[in-house]
């Protein structure tokens, strides 16, 4: 699903005008009707209704869900500003109500005001929506208290709620959770992307009726949802007479003394993603008990990388080079020789390069400077694939602004350094720096250890196979391997879904996919 920064919906809003005959004021209409609508199906007929209307196209939308709400509900308008309406599909709309007997009231901070919100059995915020950009007037702090502590209602925000930013997902110290999120003909990717994502409650798509396929084909839009049809569309389609050679070849390079699980994890996520070759590097003792679990796999021996030479790491890298994608860092402890390895490998052309955990947290260790500098002079595509500590690590930063500004400091990030970068988290982020991919599924259930190297062996296995952009490969795999622990949760909750559990899942979801695209 394709989602709209806010300077295009209003760029939508005038083209459908101009070019599709359909007015803005046929748009709030429906508008209204699909915000009444959510109203409906949580909140009981008679109930009293308050909605904040702000100035612009939001507090029309505003009150094109009064005029349908009048009638089953009792209903007061605040104009949060005194201002009326700026735009005449607004005045329409305020006018219509007004002349059906709608109340509307210029809004104060009284205690009277104050409390007949407090006490509504719904709230519905059309103040600001999409028109919010981080930068709000002090005396509205008042009505935002105030709806936060209306502790029983029912709260409803059209399209974005107060407070947060449509375009990044940052929000504001006046920021309240609702209900329900009403998102008109597009989502905004913000309300998508964490911390926002946890104050929209519900998010309630409304199209509008409006013709996607040609808008999509006017506008450029550079952010997108991964869902199902997502996947249905860019899971490549495999053909009868391919053969092993028609699905790429992955090296592996996973685990250390210290931690033999990612190892494991890894490479069997790897085999399970549909690469034709896996070849596997690694100390004996691996080898040796990854050959007994994983006999389809090619191994090759290595001795420590903390004791690895200059010649051998030139083996390696010329290995590495023989394949279409290389994984790095799964476990891999970090070390002043993965540090070596890992600059080498990014210094030397071939496929694509992944790097998980320790390599990022190698190339951390440099300063952020001089990590960005080896990151942007590499000679072959780099795919990053941090969570939000190591991402903060590479960055410099502590990861409370990195969780607090998500969106941005990826997007910023894989631009300045001409990466693809995967920022693991709720809501997972992949971008190129151009083009913006949100996760929709996932939970809790992959908040554990080891469930990042499943999704490090699964993706490099796909991108291996060169069907799509590592951008679209990337954003695929995470969708599968999330949809892959929800269904497990379903089966054993999110307490109980263990890492180890995931590869095989993984392979029923592509199933599942595959299935999805024959409907």
């Amino acid at each position: 699903m394709k989602l709209a920064l806010s300077t295009t919906i209003a760029d939508i809003d005038s083209f459908s005008a101009k070019n599709l005959g359909i007015p803005v004021v046929d748009l709030m209409k429906k508008s209204g009707e699909a915000v009444a609508d959510t109203v409906r199906k949580r909140v009981p007929l008679g109930t009293s209704v308050v909605i904040l209307a702000g100035k612009g196209n939001n507090g029309g939308d505003g009150y094109a869900a009064a005029v349908e709400l009048l009638k089953e509900y009792s209903v007061t308008v605040y104009d949060v500003f005194s201002k009326g309406q700026k735009t005449s599909a607004g005045k329409h709309f305020l006018e219509l109500y007004k002349s059906l007997g709608g109340a509307v009231v210029n809004y104060q901070a009284t205690e009277q005001i104050n409390s007949h919100i407090k006490n509504a059995g719904c709230i519905v915020d059309a103040i600001f929506g999409t028109g919010f950009t981080g930068d709000m007037p002090q005396d509205l702090l008042p009505l935002a208290i105030t709806v936060r502590e209306a502790v029983g209602a029912h709260k409803i925000a059209i399209d974005v709620p107060l407070g947060i930013n449509a375009d990044n997902g940052c929000v504001n110290s006046f920021v309240f959770s609702v209900e329900a999120t009403v998102a008109l003909s597009y989502i905004k990717p913000g309300i998508l992307s964490y911390p926002a994502r946890a104050y929209v409650g519900e998010i309630v798509y409304a199209s509008l009726g409006l013709p996607n396929d040609v808008i999509e084909q006017n506008f450029d839009f550079k952010y997108e949802l991964v869902d199902e049809d997502f996947a249905a569309v860019n899971l490549p389609k495999r053909e009868l007479n391919s053969s092993k050679g028609s699905f790429g070849k992955l090296l592996v390079i996973a685990g250390s003394e210290r931690y033999h699980g990612a190892a494991h994890l890894a490479l069997e996520a790897a085999l399970r993603g549909g690469v034709g070759y896996v070849s596997y590097l690694g100390i004996s003792t691996l080898v040796n008990e990854l050959r007994q679990k994983f006999p389809e796999a090619i191994y090759k021996e290595s001795r420590p990388i903390e004791l690895l030479t200059d010649d051998e790491i030139s083996e390696i890298c010329k290995l590495s080079s023989a394949n279409d994608a290389t994984l790095i860092g799964s476990g891999s402890d970090n070390t002043e020789g993965l540090l070596r390895l890992t600059k080498a490998l990014i210094d030397t052309e071939g496929g694509a390069l992944i790097l998980d955990a320790d390599a990022i947290n190698a190339l951390s260790s440099l300063g952020a400077d001089t990590a960005a500098g080896i990151l942007k002079a590499a000679k072959r595509e780099i795919i990053l694939t941090p969570h939000p500590l190591e991402f903060a690590r590479l960055l410099g930063i502590d990861v409370a602004t990195v969780q607090l500004n998500r969106l941005d400091t990826a997007v910023k990030f894989a631009k300045r350094n001409k990466l693809c970068l995967v920022l693991k988290g709720a809501g997972t982020v992949v971008t190129d720096g151009s083009n913006v991919i949100i996760n929709s599924s996932g939970s809790s259930s992959l908040a554990k250890a080891g469930s990042g190297d499943v999704l490090a062996g699964f993706l490099s296995a796909m991108i291996a196979q060169k069907s799509n952009p590592v951008l679209i490969s990337s954003a695929l795999s995470v969708y599968i391997h999330a949809s892959a622990a929800d269904a497990l949760a379903s089966e054993y909750s999110d307490y109980g879904v263990t890492p180890s559990d995931l590869p095989r899942q993984i392979a029923r979801q592509i199933l599942l996919v595959q299935k999805h695209m024959q409907k």
